[in-house]
């Protein structure tokens, strides 16, 4: 694991959002544009709100595409929405993107289909999955990502890039995700935790305890990504 330590969430996300500069900036040098799969959660909401403030002028949008890597079904503008409380501290502050927005308002099954075929405009992989150039995953204190959740029917194997998920243990009970697979194409992986109720899934997860993040770490890393771990003082486990 490769861990880099921080004082605070506000450091922590100043960080991330060097990380995704940095990335990004790369990409479009490379391949004349760059994607960039968003995290929910209140440090990259951090993060946003930095680079809505300060950093925008810093990439160039005109050759970004920004997408979701899980979203709850649900209105499109309510309370537990993703992208809506994203958009409204970020995205909407964002010129000339593309943004590939998921459809909470269909049933989980619709939803995931449609996100899915939205993914197929991407840039491929030379595997032929979805390139993500810079992909930001959070982590609850049990260890998920995404709406992937510890011993539970979203980590079954498929080959969907985007998986319906029901009986979420947290809610609300329907979403959709990203699978595993569907990170097949990522090629950095920045993984931002922070807060004391943390430590305890990153500590399993470093001693090889098959947590959803830590799964989603490994998978990515066998596919070629560089994975990186954000985390604060209270978050970092003595390992």
């Amino acid at each position: 694991m490769h861990i880099e330590t921080y004082t605070d969430p506000t450091s922590v996300a100043q960080a991330a959002v060097g990380h995704l500069v940095s990335t990004l900036s790369t990409a479009i040098n490379t391949y004349g544009s760059a994607t960039w799969v968003l995290a929910g959660g209140s440090t990259p909401n951090l993060a946003y709100v930095i680079i809505a403030d300060a950093r925008l002028n810093a990439i160039e949008w005109s050759a970004v595409t920004i997408l979701l890597g899980d979203e709850r079904i649900g209105l499109l503008d309510g309370p537990d929405n993703n992208w809506h409380g994203i958009q409204q501290i970020l995205l909407k502050h964002i010129p000339h993107a593309t943004f590939l927005r998921p459809r909470s308002d269909l049933d989980a099954e619709s939803a995931a289909l449609e996100y899915q075929q939205q993914l197929a405009v991407l840039p491929k992989t030379t595997d032929g999955y979805p390139r993500f150039d810079a992909v930001w995953l959070g982590m609850g204190e049990d260890g998920h990502t995404l709406s992937l959740f510890p011993n539970h029917a979203s980590l079954n194997p498929t080959d969907a890039l985007v998986i319906p998920v029901h009986d979420s243990p947290k809610p609300p009970s329907d979403r959709i995700s990203l699978s595993l697979v569907g990170l097949s194409g990522t090629k950095e992986c920045v993984i931002l935790a922070c807060g004391k109720g943390k430590q305890d899934a990153i500590a399993e997860v470093a001693a090889g305890h098959p947590l959803p993040v830590g799964l989603a770490a490994t998978h990515v890393e066998s596919h070629g990504a560089a994975v990186t771990w954000l985390l604060d003082k209270a978050a970092t486990p003595t390992l």
